[in-house]
C-alpha cells in the first residue's frame, strides 16, 4: 500500500487483522520476515524507533505509553530535548503552546498519573507534536474517550492534517473512520481487501463479510 503525502488515511479491520502489526513494524517496534518499507524514498525497515522519531514519523499506542511518575510539562520536555538539538528555552516554550492548543494547561504542573484517559490521550497526542513529525501513526486513539472529548480530538487531527500532516488512523470506531478520512484501507488476516472511498468501504461484500460473516460470527 502507498500513502500519499498529507493525507488522512484510516485503517480498519477486524482483530487481528494486522493492523496494528503493520504500524509496529512501520514505526520501527517490529521487524518484519520480509518486504520493504520506503519512506520518502528512503528504506527503513529495520531502522530503531528512536532513529525513525528523528526522521519525522510518530507513533501513538492502544494503550497509552506516558510517563507517568513524571509532570505533564516533564513528558513534553522528554520528547522537546531529545534530539539534543532544541535549547531548554525553545522547547519549554513549544510544549506551552502544544498543551494550551490541547487544553492541559492548567495541568502541567500534574504527575501524568492524576490524569483521565481521555486527558492522557492527549498529552500522548501533544508529546508526539513536540517532535515536528511529518507522518504519524494514531493506534485506536478515541477507545474509552468520552463523546466531547472524542469530537475535541477529531478536530485537532483535522488541524494536523490540514498543516500538512500525515496521518494513518487505526479505529474500530467507524462514525471517526468515515468522519475523518477520504481513502479507507480495510486489512483482512493480512491481507488488504478493501481501499477506497468510505461510501465504497461500506458498500464492500468483502468487507461486509470481514466484519459479518460466518468466520467472525462469534465476535
Amino acid at each position: 500500500m502507498t500513502v500519499e503525502e498529507g493525507e488522512l488515511l484510516g485503517l480498519i479491520g477486524p482483530n487481528g487483522s494486522g493492523k496494528t502489526t503493520l504500524l509496529n513494524i512501520v514505526s520501527g517496534y517490529y521487524k518484519a520476515d520480509a518486504g520493504t518499507i520506503a519512506y520518502q524514498g528512503r528504506a527503513i525497515l529495520g531502522h530503531a524507533p528512536h532513529k525513525l522519531a528523528r526522521i519525522g514519523i510518530g507513533r501513538s499506542f492502544q494503550i497509552t505509553k506516558i510517563f507517568k511518575r513524571l509532570t505533564v510539562i516533564e513528558n513534553m520536555l522528554v520528547a522537546g530535548l531529545s534530539d539534543g538539538k532544541a535549547a531548554r528555552a525553545e522547547a519549554q516554550d513549544r510544549a506551552e503552546g502544544l498543551l494550551r492548543d490541547l487544553k492541559l494547561d492548567r495541568l502541567r504542573d500534574e504527575r501524568a498519573s492524576s490524569l483521565s484517559g481521555g486527558q492522557g490521550k492527549l498529552l500522548e497526542f501533544a508529546r508526539i507534536m513536540m517532535l515536528s513529525p511529518k507522518i504519524v501513526l494514531l493506534d485506536e486513539p478515541f477507545g474509552g474517550v468520552h463523546p466531547e472529548l472524542k469530537r475535541f480530538m477529531h478536530d485537532r487531527i483535522r488541524k494536523w492534517n490540514a498543516a500538512g500532516t500525515t496521518i494513518i488512523l487505526i479505529s474500530h470506531d467507524m462514525g471517526s473512520i468515515f468522519d475523518l478520512c477520504e481513502r479507507v484501507v480495510t486489512l483482512s488476516y493480512g491481507d488488504i481487501i478493501c481501499d477506497g472511498t468510505p461510501e465504497e468501504t461500506r458498500n464492500s461484500p468483502a468487507v461486509l463479510d470481514a466484519y459479518l460473516g460466518d468466520h467472525h460470527g462469534s465476535a
